[in-house]
């Protein structure tokens, strides 16, 4: 099957800005160069405006064609999870006020998928397509060029890991020292502070070196070749790559002063971390030096290597050292496999983000062709649900290792026997996650959902017709509104009944805002909407949104009897849109704010049996809400329950919907997708997912890389 593509590629750096459109197959076209928008070129600009003038200028270099895909290498600290750029003192200079660039491409160019990595990921993950490196199990790549950063992949399951804000690998500002002359050298580093790794062996460290050198012993430096070739008129790279040819002196102390931290980090890298098949330098400065850079590292490495290992097996340091020729750790390339969604393309399987205790890991799993019946299918993106973080939180026993059932997904292959004609490989489908009549079959609970890169479809469901052709599919991320928007749909349909006056709609994660958004186009035109907040932070993220409710509301301003006015009367429609452990709770205090009004309630919210509640003494609600399963009855099971105090309640709940409502979905999303955009907050790969699923499976906060969290889509193709 020939690759994806073309997508647009960048490499975003302090000096330039080149661009290219690339493809597996055909590799980049030709690449177009142009100055960075910096605050070296730029010295009077504030820093909105060279932000302002970074994002034009990458917006702009991607044409304007339907589905466009854009990879960005960035030259800075960034968080390896969002793309959030910490700060790059030559783009901005001192500033580190995190810029959300994907967020601001987003929005200045909504019609573009952006992915956006460091440039070491990038050049990374070019460097391991190699077919010689698909047996390693891990590689780390330095660039030793202006600066100086590492990264470290794991082929085996394709993870770049990272700390807690994203980033792995910035040596350059690890501390240091150096001698020259046989007298210690104190350097600033780029940052501002003296000592780093960076203030000796980057391409600017080692230029000021030379002019220590050159200060500490004038005499020696004319004599040598090196200073020779400078007053000759060469340029230090030039005069000193010569004068290493012709075994110069002093060029060589100067290249080995400056190379001992650079071997001091990967000494403690592999002593740390013995799975580290090769440590490749790249950059400037080391592929510039080529074998001279190699053979001055493993020089320090055989006069101070690893305790034993260093004297017993001296190759087993020296044959995992490699400097890389130029082009072999291209970031362009790097960037337009990152925007197809994968670590690498080597290896056997496929990545998974895969639930392992109260964390998730991104592993590599058996990819397992499809027996009679089933259908394996590509996940395109997938949605994270409030459910999956329950699941996590270990609120619910559902024992699937990999979560997610929002998305869509395109058939790869198809097993014998599936008799649906418009099921073949291509088709873009989402899966109903929930069987009607089999409790067997619930994606991402009982069966593997969508958060890996291949998954298989079972004959039930694909019998079940749960399998569902997509005719348009939704633009960009937005196809993780799928499955809520279908449930909203289901709960309107059936609200509908009641006739309401006014919507209360309990809960502010992805299914409230979704109902609020809908209320008038399903519910009637004068229909009102009230809108429960849980948090502070929910109803700041609500009041910045042009879809708010007629009248948004924290839970205290609900027990505290507000608004009277429009849930004491009337007819009014209650909608429970909250995690399980608070589906009673809401459904209490939405029952005593609206007394006095004639009330229906839809229990989207899970609930655990026996779930008994003082105001329906006796009545199983657990039961209620399962009666309705899939979309089946129809018309839905609808109770009229007694409370406590004598009031006549309509309750209903249902579990899942059907598929008319997910096709619905579908097209309401296609028809009116700025109605609901702003509601995916998030979006990362499947690396990215593992971190922040673990980060917010053991934490109640709905808050990643500084924002609250809505909705989280996660990018989960892999190039073919």
């Amino acid at each position: 099957m020939s690759g994806p593509g073309p997508v647009t590629v960048l490499d975003v750096g302090g000096t330039h800005v080149r661009s290219a459109t690339w493809s597996p197959d055909d590799g980049p076209f030709t690449t177009t160069r142009q100055p960075s928008p910096s605050k070296l070129r730029h010295p009077d600009a504030t820093v909105d405006e060279l932000k302002e003038r970074l994002v034009a200028t990458i917006c702009a270099a991607v044409p304007l064609t339907p589905g466009a895909v854009a990879g960005v290498s960035f030259g800075a600290a960034l968080d390896h999870r969002d793309g959030t750029v910490y700060g790059s003192a030559p783009l901005f200079g001192d500033e580190t006020t995190p810029l959300d660039l994907r967020g601001a491409l987003s929005r200045r160019r909504p019609d573009v998928r952006w992915h956006i990595v460091n440039d070491v990921t990038a050049a990374l993950l070019h460097l391991v397509t190699a077919p010689h490196r698909h047996h390693h199990r891990k590689v780390l790549l330095m660039t030793v060029s202006s600066g100086i950063a590492c990264r470290v992949i794991d082929l085996r399951n394709g993870t770049i890991a990272t700390d807690a804000c994203g980033l792995q690998g910035e040596v350059g500002h690890l501390p240091a020292s150096a001698r020259l002359a046989g007298q210690p050298v104190e350097l600033l580093c780029d940052c501002g502070r003296p000592g780093h790794v960076s203030s000796y062996a980057s391409g600017p460290g080692l230029r000021r070196m030379a002019d220590v050198l050159r200060a500490r012993e004038p005499g020696r430096w004319d004599r040598s070749r090196l200073g020779k070739g400078m007053a000759d008129g060469l340029g230090f790279e030039q005069a000193l790559a010569e004068a290493l040819d012709e075994a110069d002196d002093l060029a060589g102390e100067l290249l080995d002063a400056a190379t001992e931290p650079v071997a001091g980090v990967l000494r403690t890298a592999l002593c740390l971390d013995p799975e580290l098949d090769e440590l490749a330098l790249s950059g400037g400065v080391a592929t510039g030096l080529a074998e001279h850079y190699r053979a001055s590292v493993l020089g320090h490495l055989r006069r101070e290597g690893l305790y034993l290992t260093g004297e017993r097996e001296p190759g087993w340091t020296s044959d995992r050292i490699t400097v890389c020729a130029p082009g072999e750790a291209n970031g362009l390339i790097g960037a337009g496999i990152a925007a197809l969604g994968g670590t690498h393309r080597g290896g056997p399987g496929h990545p998974a983000v895969v639930r392992e205790g109260d964390a998730t890991h991104l592993r590599r799993r058996p990819t397992v062709p499809p027996g009679p019946g089933e259908i394996s299918v590509a996940p395109l993106v997938a949605g994270v649900c409030g459910t999956d973080l329950q699941i996590l939180r270990g609120l619910r026993d559902d024992g699937a290792p990999v979560l997610g059932h929002e998305g869509v997904a395109r058939i790869v292959d198809v097993g014998p026997g599936v008799a649906d004609p418009r099921l073949v490989p291509g088709a873009h489908v989402v899966v109903n996650p929930t069987h009607p009549t089999d409790p067997s079959f619930l994606l991402g609970h009982n069966v593997d959902g969508m958060l890996q890169a291949r998954m298989l479809v079972p004959a039930s469901a694909v019998g079940g017709g749960l399998v569902l052709p997509l005719d348009e599919v939704p633009q960009g991320n937005l196809a993780v509104l799928i499955e809520p928007l279908a449930v909203v749909r289901y709960a309107a349909l059936a609200l509908r009944e009641h006739r309401p006056d006014t919507l209360l709609v309990v809960g502010d994660g992805t299914v409230g805002h979704l109902a609020v958004r809908t209320a008038r186009r399903w519910l009637g035109p004068a229909v009102r909407t009230v809108h429960v907040h849980h948090t502070d932070q929910g109803l700041e993220w609500s009041a910045h949104t042009p879809h708010r409710a007629d009248r948004p509301i924290g839970l205290a301003d609900l027990a505290a009897g507000e608004p009277a006015g429009m849930l004491g009367r009337g007819r009014v429609a209650v909608l429970i849109a909250t995690p399980a452990p608070a589906t009673l709770p809401g459904l209490e205090l939405a029952l005593r704010a609206t007394e006095g009004a004639d009330v229906a309630v839809d229990l989207v919210g899970g609930l655990r049996g026996p779930a008994l509640s003082p105001f329906f003494p006796g009545v199983d609600l657990a039961r209620t809400r399962a009666a309705n399963c899939g979309g089946e009855p129809r018309p839905p099971v609808v109770e009229r329950l007694t409370t406590a105090d004598g009031r006549q309640v309509s309750v209903l709940g249902h579990r899942g919907v059907a598929n008319e409502h997910l096709v619905y979905a579908a097209a309401e999303l296609c028809r009116d997708p700025e109605s609901f955009r702003d509601l995916v907050t998030h979006e990362t790969d499947l690396a990215g997912a593992a971190e922040i699923l673990t980060a917010l499976g053991r934490s109640e906060r709905r808050t990643v890389a500084g924002r609250r969290l809505v909705k989280l889509a996660v990018r989960t193709a892999v190039p073919s």
